[in-house]
């Protein structure tokens, strides 16, 4: 049987992802950062047109310097003409290029996608593990020591221990983050030491673990999470898992998020903690409302810390992580014997909380047992054992947070009423970040002080056009999305500064979205609104996101790669947002209207906003 002939491919790991360029005799590819360039990559450390690449008859390929200001280099070596063979490795400023052999019908799309992509699909991952019952895991990777390795020359390892299902994203140029469907925090931890082991040659590979429900249930405390547990491994101990149980805490004032302090700059939020500073001085239970990510947490231990109990144990619990077979003997504790695995006595979270404060985050993932056993505990403050009888005075504050209506769950059966008439006792409504604008600033300062310790950067400061850029965006995910995006910009960030090409794609992408609405404003601030505008602000926004993307097709003539340069956006999220919107081709050039979306369809909530 004849031997299907094998091409030369350039692989090209940028900060955004990857690039797969086929090559064909005689074919001249440019890479650069902008147009004519064949292949255009939105990175300030390549030239207009960088360099020329053409494959030669004997397989070897041509690398042309085409003028560049950082140079062209192959294997090392700066060159002006030169010629590359597989498995060389060619740099372009930042941006590193692997000569691979593939033949022809091999799939054009290689494992890494960009931490965009990732991100998406691990929200729509969280949702469906979270209405199924299910797990999900997510892994974050580096390569250990002194000097940084580039993914290149070690993602072929963490390729070979993952599953066909798993999904692997470019964090950045020396990390990756791996989504693991289906897989449970121990199966994750698994992976993860296979991963880890040592090869010969090789660098040593860390790797921070994350799951749901065991750590968290929302793809932004996952990243968040995965992201801490990284920052904890080392080369003695290359793994390392977050968190190690349900609850933290347990020292006092509590230990989960120390150093990280309050910002209050909005009226709504010294609203908050003058409210806070009146019922610290209290015991009864307070209720904290808010969408995910508002920093609920932050506002229970202020709470705590100016109470006279503040030298007591602050205990926070996730309820959403315990799985629901241990509720109660995680709440209550157990005696020996009371299940298989109890093999001794162990106390609940209130027990060891005497005398301090009890957090029970997302309080609406109790079962109506646990809500049965919680609401005695409320009445009486006394607890007993699973196994036991026997019941134990406690002495604890409780305050209790969700993001969900507990009123519409109590109407349909799901929340006891007659608990949360006992929480509620004294509610605080958390605003989200889009309300409080004035604090995005400090917040993000305040992140980038601590991703610079966490990472051994010495990023200074936020230009003024990524700050305007991070006022204006909605932040679905709040405070800690924010806090995501600024600790990911300070690790890709070039220089002693954080640009608008470090901040994430879909904050870039909404602003270039408000631009042109901004300029639509302008040009046609005489016309009259509309008044078919119902909808939700979420709605409104894709149905104008799908509009823009459209009116860029049909100017194209349907060429996606054209219209995502009139966007400029990657081309790769051109393709998710048509995808995500509904935007089809119907045939001669003429894109069929989107559909309207569905909240289902970028695996959020209800009280999402669109990016």
């Amino acid at each position: 049987m004849r031997q299907a002939r094998t091409w030369p491919t350039l692989l090209v790991y940028h900060r955004d992802g990857t690039e797969l360029v086929e090559l064909r005799p005689g074919a001249r590819q440019v890479i650069g950062r902008t147009s004519p360039s064949d292949v255009q990559i939105d990175d300030d450390s390549l030239s207009r047109q960088h360099a020329c690449f053409t494959l030669l008859e004997n397989g070897g390929v041509r690398v042309e310097d085409l003028g560049s200001l950082n140079g062209t280099w192959v294997q090392g070596e700066r060159v002006t003409d030169g010629v590359a063979r597989i498995g060389d490795e060619v740099m372009l400023g930042r941006v590193i290029i692997t000569i691979e052999e593939r033949a022809p019908e091999a799939s054009l799309l290689p494992g890494l996608s960009s931490y965009e992509r990732l991100r998406s699909t691990l929200e729509e991952e969280v949702v469906r593990a979270r209405f199924f019952g299910r797990s999900a895991a997510i892994l974050m990777v580096r390569a250990g020591g002194r000097e940084s390795a580039h993914v290149s020359r070690w993602l072929a390892r963490v390729e070979a221990e993952l599953r066909p299902i798993d999904k692997v994203g470019l964090y950045s140029l020396d990390a990756v983050t791996v989504l693991l469907p289906e897989a449970t925090l121990s199966a994750a931890c698994d992976i993860a030491q296979r991963i880890s082991e040592p090869k010969e040659g090789g660098p040593t590979l860390l790797v921070g673990v994350a799951a749901s429900p065991e750590t968290a249930t929302s793809a932004e405390k996952l990243l968040e999470g995965c992201r801490a547990a990284l920052q904890r491994a080392a080369p003695g101990r290359p793994v390392h898992a977050m968190p190690g149980g349900p609850w933290t805490g347990g020292g006092p004032s509590g230990q989960a998020n120390a150093g990280e302090q309050p910002v209050v700059e909005s009226a709504a939020m010294r609203q908050v903690f003058m409210t806070v500073a009146r019922l610290a001085r209290s015991s009864i239970p307070v209720l904290l409302q808010g969408e995910t990510g508002t920093g609920k947490e932050v506002i229970a231990r202020a709470l705590h810390e100016q109470s006279p109990r503040h030298a007591r144990p602050m205990i926070c619990v996730n309820c959403g992580a315990i799985p629901q077979q241990l509720v109660e003997s995680t709440l209550f504790g157990y005696e020996r014997g009371a299940f298989t695995g109890a093999l001794q006595q162990q106390k609940g979270i209130f027990e060891a909380a005497e005398g301090g404060t009890v957090f029970l985050d997302e309080v609406g993932e109790l079962p109506l047992a646990a809500q049965a056993a919680l609401l005695r505990v409320l009445e009486t403050r006394r607890v007993a054992r699973v196994g036991s009888t026997k019941e134990i005075d406690v002495d604890v504050r409780l305050i209790a947070a969700t993001h969900r209506d507990l009123e519409a769950m109590a109407a349909s059966g799901s929340f006891r009423l007659d608990l949360l008439f006992r929480l509620n006792t004294m509610t605080l409504d958390i605003p989200p970040l889009r309300e409080r604008v004035e604090e995005i600033e400090p917040l993000a300062m305040c992140f980038l002080q601590i991703a610079n310790q966490a990472n051994e950067r010495r990023i200074q400061r936020i230009q003024p056009d990524a700050l305007a850029l991070l006022r204006s965006y909605p932040w679905s995910g709040n405070v800690r999305e924010l806090r995501n995006a600024i600790e990911r910009a300070v690790v890709i960030a070039e220089g002693d500064s954080i640009s608008v090409h470090d901040l994430p794609e879909r904050v870039r992408a909404a602003g270039r979205i408000n631009a042109h609405h901004a300029n639509e404003v302008l040009v046609a601030s005489a016309e009259p609104t509309p008044a078919n505008d119902a909808g939700g602000l979420r709605t409104r926004m894709q149905n104008y996101e799908a509009q823009v993307i459209v009116e860029a097709l049909r100017t194209s003539q349907w060429n996606q790669t054209e219209a995502a340069r009139r966007l400029e956006m990657p081309l790769r999220t051109l393709v998710h947002r048509m995808k995500v919107l509904g935007i089809k081709k119907l045939g001669f050039g003429t894109p069929e209207p989107p559909s309207p979306p569905h909240p289902s369809d970028e695996g959020g909530s209800d009280d999402d906003l669109p990016v």
